[in-house]
């Protein structure tokens, strides 16, 4: 594929969907760009005003607040069906979907009489409408999406460790950043939600595809101010921390935000750049892992720059940090990291 000319970025968060049209023909600050709700709070909008029997088809999308409200409507005396794809946005594991109390059925509810809910992430005709009222022709030459999926582990394993074992194979296989762009063949097959967006924006719009993971998107994005140093995207679940020397991954270290705090973080930071955090402790604490592949950082004097919707909490680190800001927008970091991502697969910019 020839460099893209026309890039539209879509970053579908746990709160928000940040959404970049990026034209190399204009400066970024003058690329048409949105802040607007994750599809999930939409979604789960609809299940919370519900008051009768709910059937749910469609694609897995990010759960969110879905699977707790699920379990309430469930509470209430109401019946709830999904289909198996829909279902694993409540869980990667179906059995674990049916204690819920949830019921499977492969082509959704025969006969039902109630609310019906097809899940999806992607409508790129909704934006090819919304930006023709601003006179801007939808002529894009690739889609670029990211997601977060844990995937679906094999019976036995947990999906952090699995998640973090898909992650650090892949970076063991070759640490540069673009590892982690995926072109549509390329998905893992248990990465459900991941391909079942890209699935859908090829369907819709016929041009070229490649999703992120929008932690990778994030830390990507960090890369627009500097090509090295420790990056930390402090996420509404994840946080991920990337040890980037001369435009290579010689670190990551991922844990799950909730389990943290200021100091804590601090803490594990400080370790992380020393050697001193094993994969096993971040598991065993409710995270992922860790993996260090050089001894390049020891020194700690790094510089540390952090972005995502939970920075606030290293504003008060008693580590040197700064706040990111790709392009004046800290908002559209992770569009500005897909965009970078796409375009080191393609060999723009």
């Amino acid at each position: 594929m020839k460099p893209p000319h026309k890039i539209l970025a879509l970053d579908i968060g746990a709160g928000t969907q940040d959404i970049l049209l990026y034209d190399t023909t204009v400066t970024p600050e003058n690329c048409i760009s949105l802040i607007l709700p994750t599809p999930t709070r939409y979604f789960a909008q609809l299940i919370e005003r519900c008051d009768q029997d709910l059937s749910i088809a469609g694609d897995p999308i990010g759960g969110g607040a879905v699977p707790s409200l699920l379990a309430k409507h469930l509470k209430k005396g109401y019946r709830v069906i999904m289909t198996e794809e829909a279902a694993y946005t409540v869980r990667n594991n179906l059995k674990e979907v049916k204690n819920y109390g949830i019921e499977i059925a492969r082509d959704g509810a025969v006969g039902f009489q109630g609310t019906t809910l097809r899940f999806h992430e992607i409508n790129l005709m909704v934006l090819k409408d919304f930006l023709a009222h601003f006179g801007e022709d939808f002529d894009i030459d690739l889609v670029a999406i990211a997601v977060q999926d844990h995937g679906m582990p094999p019976e036995g394993t947990s999906n952090r460790e699995y998640r973090f074992k898909i992650i650090e194979e892949r970076l063991k296989q070759e640490n540069s950043p673009e590892q982690f762009v995926y072109t549509p063949n390329e998905i893992p097959s248990s990465f459900r939600r991941m391909n079942a967006a890209v699935r859908a924006a090829k369907i819709q719009y016929d041009c070229e595809v490649v999703a992120m993971d929008t932690s990778f998107a994030a830390i990507l994005g960090c890369m627009e101010e500097s090509p090295s140093g420790l990056f930390v995207n402090v996420g509404n679940s994840h946080t991920l921390a990337a040890l980037i020397h001369a435009g290579r991954i010689e670190g990551l270290l991922e844990h799950h935000t909730s389990c943290l705090t200021t100091g804590k973080l601090d803490n594990l930071l400080v370790r992380f750049l020393k050697g001193a955090v094993s994969s096993r402790e971040v598991l065993e604490d409710g995270g992922h892992g860790a993996v260090l592949l050089s001894s390049w950082g020891m020194e700690g004097n790094e510089e540390i720059i952090v972005t995502g919707p939970r920075r606030e909490m290293l504003k008060k680190s008693s580590l040197t940090v700064r706040f990111a800001a790709p392009h004046g927008n800290m908002m559209l970091t992770g569009p500005f990291g897909l965009v970078k991502g796409a375009s080191l697969r393609y060999g723009s910019r």
